[in-house]
């Protein structure tokens, strides 16, 4: 059942990103314009979670559900994502892009099981990977910290 419900919001996402991308300007110049890109990435959340849905849906099916479902609190986790995103939002301003993005990669690896080397190590490739293709190649302005990064 969480898979469908899940399902149905990725499809609801998906659908509100295309509706938002389609009012982004036009390029001059340009055979796509900045709606291109967000509008690949809303078809593939819709297509996402119309797989996940009908998935969902095949799986009650066959398992014959009885007409109840379960909703109880959702384990850490799901929750510690979403937390780290706010905290994301509320601190790169204060800290910088770049250490609130390895503390995130960091505490999420840690969190799934892996190990502290590995950790350390993908988050410290990951880390610079996106800050060096978003914010020079890319050219996107990131939080700068009092780091410097």
């Amino acid at each position: 059942m969480k898979d469908l419900l899940f399902g149905l919001i990725f499809i609801a996402l998906g659908l509100g990103v295309w509706l938002m991308a389609r009012e982004f300007p036009v390029v001059p110049g340009m055979q796509y314009g900045a709606d291109f890109f967000p509008t690949l990435i809303a078809i593939g959340m819709a297509v996402g979670g119309a797989l996940l849905s009908f998935s969902a849906v095949r799986q009650l099916r066959a398992e014959g559900t009885d007409g109840t479902y379960g909703f109880g609190l959702p384990p850490l986790g799901v929750l510690l994502p979403c937390a780290l995103v706010v905290a994301y939002i509320y601190l790169s301003e204060v800290i910088g892009a770049a250490p609130m993005m390895l503390l995130i990669m960091l505490t999420l690896l840690i969190q799934r099981g892996v190990r502290l080397m590995p950790s350390l190590v993908i988050s410290l490739v990951a880390t610079a990977v996106i800050s060096l293709s978003f914010g020079h190649l890319l050219k996107v302005p990131l939080p700068i910290g009092p780091l410097g990064f």
